[in-house]
């Protein structure tokens, strides 16, 4: 395991597979629901469990990639192919997920878009698991460690802005394309609001296909770029079950993933109902839903190289905290935005993307710290294992959030494709939007605050760890 510096450039190359990464995030994050219940036409209820349920499948494959790349031997190392290889079906699943019509049943718009979704999370998984552990091996310094996840999470934030940008742009064109074409063969009225609705609808398949080939660019300059090189590693379990039970066993790991899901849920909630809560509790149509949610993103990039330089003083943990607590003042002052206006909508959501930089930076970065606390105590080193549990316990929450949010809209009487939605269907969007998750995070920040590894905690560890490794590099020469 590397301790000296990593160069810009490596950095870079690196984490140029979060750029892919990041855009399809976003877009499935913010668009895929809404795309699906106003679109297509299948009704919320349906479009959260199906949502729900490839999520669910999804999640199992997180620790056994976690595994599969631990044990990997090839003459490309045993994450980059891994990473490359997922970037496939993750364009493919992409792109047919928004190719749906809504000319099919609901059973058929159901079972597309849970087999699409599946799909998606596999090649989803495939590309972040083998990356992530691929970072948390490459340096083992606190400082390093949130430099390079900075850089990392930094891409990846980029690419959700970008991801966001690209959507929001094309959609506005081709509706606004369709519309004026509608309107000078004489269309007005509802049948001038169908046609716009149909436009976008239609649109969003050509643009998820189009950015299929910038996923695969993206993790191609990662594999090209960098170099795995062996370290001073033990090896890992023989079996998935020692591995994961591991995990498991780690007080710290258990600690954090709770806090983590408490966190994650909150936010998933946040992000898929941000369209609804712009457009239909605040009355904010185009273009201020592109601003707003654009300007979220960018906040949050803007904000990542701070939180680095600020992180290299403080405990990862309180950081992660402090971050979360930022995002939890600026949801609680969402709760005002109805009574003051535009300008406060867009104060808070921007307010928030810099609680988001933060959250996105210690959040990966902590794992590496529990990692090498397991090390200490089992003698074995699962660096797959850890980022596969954790990824298969984010997407549980994220997934969990997303089916809620559908399932809720449907509980509380969300109609698609009308203009304007009941008390109850809005009261619905306010109390999953805003009031839940202003509960999770106020819980998630105070909890951070008691995590178990300190950076000095983390310092002696390694200090521990290397003094081992010594004695067994030596008494490895001796044998030989």
């Amino acid at each position: 395991m590397a301790a000296e510096d990593l160069s810009t450039t490596r950095k870079a190359l690196y984490a140029s597979a979060a750029l892919g990464v990041g855009s399809v995030d976003y877009i499935v994050a913010v668009f895929l629901l809404k795309y699906y219940t106003d679109y297509t036409g299948l009704e919320a209820g349906w479009a959260g469990l199906a949502l729900l349920l490839g999520k669910a499948f999804d999640a199992a494959s997180d620790p056994i990639m976690g595994y599969i790349s631990d044990h990997t031997r090839s003459r490309w190392g045993r994450r980059r192919p891994f990473v490359l290889a997922g970037s496939i079906p993750l364009a493919i699943s992409f792109a047919f997920m928004f190719s749906a019509s809504p000319e099919w049943s609901q059973t058929h718009l159901f079972l597309w878009l849970t087999a699409t979704n599946i799909l998606y999370w596999v090649g989803t998984t495939m590309v972040e698991v083998p990356h992530a552990a691929y970072g948390s091996e490459m340096t083992e310094t606190h400082a390093q460690r949130i430099s390079l996840m900075g850089w990392r999470e930094g891409f990846k934030t980029i690419g959700l802005l970008l991801g966001g940008l690209i959507m929001f742009s094309l959609l506005e064109s081709s509706v606004g394309a369709a519309t004026a074409d509608a309107a000078a063969r004489g269309v007005a009225g509802d049948a001038l609001t169908e046609v716009a609705r149909f436009a976008r609808g239609e649109a969003h398949h050509v643009i998820a296909t189009w950015i299929g080939p910038y996923i695969l660019g993206t993790t191609l300059i990662t594999f090209l770029g960098t170099r795995e090189h062996e370290g001073t590693h033990t090896p890992p379990r023989n079996t998935l079950f020692g591995d994961f039970t591991d995990t498991l066993r780690s007080g710290p790991f258990r600690f954090y993933a709770f806090v983590a899901i408490i966190g994650q849920v909150a936010d998933g909630l946040t992000a898929t109902l941000a369209l609804y809560a712009i457009g239909e509790w605040w009355g904010f149509g185009d273009p201020h839903s592109k601003y707003i949610l654009i300007g979220y993103m960018a906040m949050a990039a803007l904000s990542i190289p701070v939180w680095v330089r600020i992180g290299l003083h403080f405990d990862k943990a309180k950081m992660m905290a402090a971050g979360t607590f930022g995002t939890t003042l600026a949801l609680i002052g969402m709760l005002f935005v109805p009574q003051l206006g535009l300008w406060w909508a867009y104060a808070m959501l921007y307010f928030a993307g810099v609680g988001l930089g933060g959250r996105s930076v210690m959040m990966v970065a902590i794992i590496p710290d529990i990692i090498d606390d397991d090390e200490l105590h089992t003698h074995t080193r699962k660096d797959g294992a850890y980022f596969g549990m954790f990824s298969l316990l984010r997407k549980l929450s994220r997934s969990l959030a997303i089916g809620l949010s559908g399932l809720g809209l449907g509980f509380f009487g969300y109609a698609s494709g009308v203009a304007h939605q009941s008390p109850d269907a809005l009261r619905g969007i306010v109390i999953m939007f805003c009031i839940v998750p202003i509960i999770f995070s106020a819980v998630t920040s105070v909890l951070l605050l008691f995590f178990p590894i300190t950076r000095a905690h983390h310092e002696t560890t390694l200090a521990t760890l290397r003094r081992r490794r010594k004695m067994t590099d030596r008494t490895s020469g001796m044998d030989a």
